[in-house]
């Protein structure tokens, strides 16, 4: 199966879910798509591609299959996906994965409102079973339970990897910094780190020594 990069997965992910969502909007025309991966709401991150970015894109998804060009529908080339196909899924696991294309790693509670406007009604532990389902075939896997979250989130295996550092920086919550960090000193080579440390340990003592009245004798 051809893996896709950031831009495939955002057009595979946006011709699934307007197939399934506004099935009259479907094939869609090269600036259906840019609007489409680029609009605000469901989209994470929120991107701006340019027509050309797109265009090149879709190119590379033809060769590889996922997607193709529909013509006699106009002047205007209009384009469908082939996930069915590459997939073999069913509108309900591509639902599924549309939303983890356009979304990033989700856990099944914030999944069933979302693929419920792609015609999705299910409870949170039928699409947590369908999300098994697709971890046996080696299309979706299971984060590990990440800081502060209650539910363990899901992500497709459709892409190159790289979306995987994107999600895991977006949902990281930073530790408070411990005292030897605030007190650390700015990086350097170990040596005039380790100098610095010596200097900074000398002027306590003769601080506290200070307070002392003197070293003691």
């Amino acid at each position: 199966m051809p893996q896709l990069d950031r831009t495939g997965q955002r057009l595979v992910g946006v011709l699934i879910e307007k197939q399934l969502s506004v099935p009259d909007s479907y094939p869609m025309s090269e600036n259906a798509l840019v609007d489409g991966c680029n609009q605000k709401n469901n989209r994470d991150p929120v991107t701006e591609y340019e027509s050309f970015q797109i265009a090149g894109a879709l190119m590379a998804l033809q060769q590889d299959g996922w997607v193709a060009r529909v013509e006699g529908g106009g002047r205007v080339p209009k384009f469908k996906h082939r996930a069915a196909d590459v997939l073999s899924a069913g509108d309900q696991e591509l639902a599924v994965l549309a939303e983890l294309l356009l979304r990033g790693p989700q856990a099944p509670g914030a999944l069933k409102p979302r693929v419920q406007r792609l015609g999705y009604h299910a409870a949170p532990e039928a699409i947590e079973a369908l999300l098994r389902a697709l971890a046996a075939r080696r299309l979706v896997e299971q984060l590990p339970l990440g800081p502060r979250e209650r539910d363990r989130r899901w992500r497709h295996l459709l892409g190159d990897g790289s979306e995987v550092q994107d999600a895991a920086t977006e949902h990281f919550v930073a530790e408070p910094p411990t005292a030897a960090a605030v007190l650390a000193p700015p990086a350097g080579d170990l040596a005039s780190r380790v100098a610095r440390l010596e200097q900074q340990v000398a002027a306590l003592q003769r601080a506290i020594d200070g307070l002392r009245g003197g070293p003691a004798g």
